[in-house]
């Protein structure tokens, strides 16, 4: 049979730390009171359920901790949630086929109506576009030109991570400019267009990588022009995936 293995938060360590404690306690408190030594007995038993009520204690406060976190997190995003500027587009209105218009510096991609995008290089992600019902969420890390050695010419890599957040310019436009350059820029156009702009950190990726919607789409493997119109609605829902190869798809 497999070994069961248990995966546990480190920020719990204490509490199990402490359950073990008390269990080991209670069980010198039994052997104690068995062998009639009930002063030494009684305190062990003090110190078993000493330990038992402080574990639960900190249970409690990392559960109020994280419930509070989380309620933050969603009143973030709610903050910055985007409504569409305009209502139906005739244009989409008029397409015999439905579909959403991914705007991506200035390059257009036409995909599958679905209520959440993905976008990944060779399947890690660096964006994702979701509709909940506060509107539409646009979650990424955002990468930054690297100013820390102008003297010493170009870093082995030219972006950096920033932990900065972006700011909501109205109800229909995310904005983060760096040295006057858009860095992220996401405008909820139409209930069937967005429009994304900026430089972002691939997550998970074994070096790092950046892609650009910035005067078109650039990526480790491919580039594409502005103005450039990508029609993937017949490949269905999915994540859109930029290959190495050049090419982009949809994945299942």
């Amino acid at each position: 049979m497999a070994p069961l293995i248990v995966a546990m938060s480190p920020e719990f360590f204490p509490e199990a730390a402490l359950l073990l404690g008390g269990v080991f306690a209670g069980a010198g408190a039994l052997h104690l009171l068995f062998t009639r030594q009930w002063s030494k007995g009684a305190r062990a038993a003090a110190i078993c359920i000493a330990c038992f009520v402080i574990a639960f204690v900190l249970a409690g406060t990392h559960s109020s901790v994280r419930r509070s976190r989380a309620a933050a997190s969603r009143n973030a995003s709610t903050l910055l949630a985007l409504v569409p500027a305009a209502g139906d587009s005739t244009a989409q209105s008029s397409d015999p086929a439905p579909s959403m218009s991914l705007v991506l510096g200035d390059v257009l991609l036409r995909v599958a109506p679905a209520d959440r995008y993905v976008l990944t290089v060779d399947g890690r992600q660096f964006l994702e576009l979701d509709s909940l019902p506060s509107g539409l969420i646009a979650g990424c890390v955002v990468a930054v030109r690297d100013e820390s050695s102008p003297g010493a010419g170009r870093p082995p890599f030219p972006f950096r991570k920033t932990d900065r957040q972006p700011s909501r310019l109205d109800a229909h436009t995310l904005s983060m400019q760096e040295g006057g350059e858009d860095v992220l820029r996401v405008h909820y156009a139409e209930p069937g267009r967005i429009e994304v702009t900026g430089n972002f950190f691939v997550l998970r990726s074994a070096k790092p990588a950046v892609v650009l919607f910035q005067k078109g789409i650039h990526w480790d493997g491919g580039d594409v022009s502005p103005g450039t119109t990508i029609d993937l609605r017949r490949q269905g829902k999915g994540r859109i995936d930029f290959e190495r190869t050049g090419l982009i798809r949809i994945r299942r």
